[in-house]
């Protein structure tokens, strides 16, 4: 928890912001273009980069939307800005892409046979970290090299000295040095969920809620925000940034790891988190980039879903998850799965101007009430192998019946 002196200067820098706004308010930087939940974010100078479940990578100037890329068959899982202006994107599919300016990738390679977690820049070029264990050294032009660092899934990936560094799924950290060469492994007590380094310390996100300051040769130095998994952190602009599933956001000063602030972004899960001198960005289970000051005062119009309605107010409640997917209206919105309009009665993978994978449409399902609730009972990936679906099951029967009942009368 935050000291006495922690907490004055959180309330100091909060008046403070308030202050500013008073005199001239900021224009709403809030940012609003992906059809799914935010999975990456990076910064790259005035450009922010990110990547989400919609299969998307999007660069944006100011507030705009400048560039819209569409290369892999699923959610884009990592963005990583290059020296000579262009970036990477690592994605789902165990892609990689190498982006200019078109609409079409410079390099789009399959580099994993599994998802890509993390890119970093290292002295050869690109670095991408798998679910496979694998980490794969990449120039941009030849054949990549492969370490094999880590049982089970690399979870995080950062440039640190002239090398790298990385965690697993196998409680490790581990180091690397330019060549790629194996250095020092320190064991961690706890599944690490991100990385991120300022200032020669590592800091890692723990899925027992705990953020952990690593510095090689010293104690570890833990501290524990929450009893949640953390899912992002960030560093950038002298302070350390980490959230949570529930969309809690806390700012650390990165060497006493005081509490600067605390956010509650509204945006359900924040997957991705960017830092810089004079703010923090956001990208949540909504689909929204969100802008924050360095006291945590937001500088935009606010995100979030709508409050449930009347009429079912369960059913709405537990819809809120598949809303930043799917609408219920004739028009899909750009968003990452296809409309739910007249979804009762329709076969599987038949909705028009979505294109569903193979396995979908192979699949012999027509939705009705019970085919629903039996989706969100066994979950996707039991129910409809193959498909893009996140995964996600609603084990509550009586919770199963609201859905139902709440998108029979809302997709008519």
């Amino acid at each position: 928890m935050a000291g006495p002196a922690a907490s004055q200067r959180a309330v100091f820098g909060a008046a403070l912001a308030l202050a500013l706004v008073a005199v001239a308010p900021a224009p709403a930087q809030d940012l609003r273009g992906h059809g799914g939940p935010v999975r990456a974010l990076a910064l790259d100078g005035d450009r922010v980069i990110s990547g989400s479940f919609d299969t998307r990578s999007i660069v944006w100037d100011g507030i705009v939307a400048r560039q819209i890329t569409r290369a892999h068959v699923s959610a884009v899982t990592a963005v990583l800005p290059l020296p000579d202006g262009r970036f990477a994107s690592g994605g789902q599919d165990g892609y990689v892409a190498i982006w200019g300016e078109e609409p079409e990738p410079i390099r789009f390679e399959p580099l994993h046979d599994l998802p890509v977690a993390d890119l970093a820049l290292w002295s050869g070029g690109i670095a991408s970290g798998s679910w496979n264990g694998q980490i794969a050294l990449w120039d941009g032009e030849g054949a990549p090299r492969y370490l094999d660092g880590h049982q089970g899934q690399v979870t995080g990936l950062v440039a640190y000295g002239d090398g790298l560094a990385s965690i697993g799924s196998d409680l490790r950290l581990r180091f690397w040095g330019a060549d790629g060469s194996p250095s020092t492994v320190i064991d961690l007590p706890a599944a690490p969920g991100d990385l991120a380094t300022e200032a020669g310390a590592l800091f890692v996100a723990g899925a027992d809620g705990f953020l952990r300051r690593v510095v090689p040769g010293q104690r570890i130095e833990a501290l524990e925000l929450t009893t949640r998994p953390l899912l992002a952190v960030a560093a950038g602009g002298g302070q350390i940034a980490v959230s949570d599933m529930t969309g809690t956001v806390w700012l650390l000063d990165p060497q006493s790891l005081d509490i600067r602030a605390e956010i509650e972004t509204r945006q359900g899960a924040v997957w991705a988190l960017a830092l810089s001198g004079d703010g923090i960005w956001t990208g949540g289970n909504d689909g929204w980039i969100r802008r924050w000051s360095t006291a945590g005062m937001p500088l935009g119009d606010g995100a979030g879903v709508a409050e449930p309605t009347l009429t079912n107010p369960r059913g709405a409640e537990v819809f809120r998850a598949c809303a930043v997917c799917h609408t219920l209206t004739p028009d899909d919105e750009q968003r990452a799965g296809p409309t739910l309009y007249g979804v009762f009665g329709r076969k599987i993978g038949t909705a028009p101007g979505y294109e569903y994978s193979d396995a979908l449409r192979d699949l012999d399902i027509v939705w009705t009430p019970q085919t629903v609730s039996e989706l969100f009972e066994f979950g996707p990936a039991a129910y409809t192998p193959g498909s893009r679906m996140p995964e996600q099951k609603v084990p509550s029967a009586a919770d199963r019946a609201a859905l139902v009942e709440f998108l029979e009368t809302a997709t008519r």
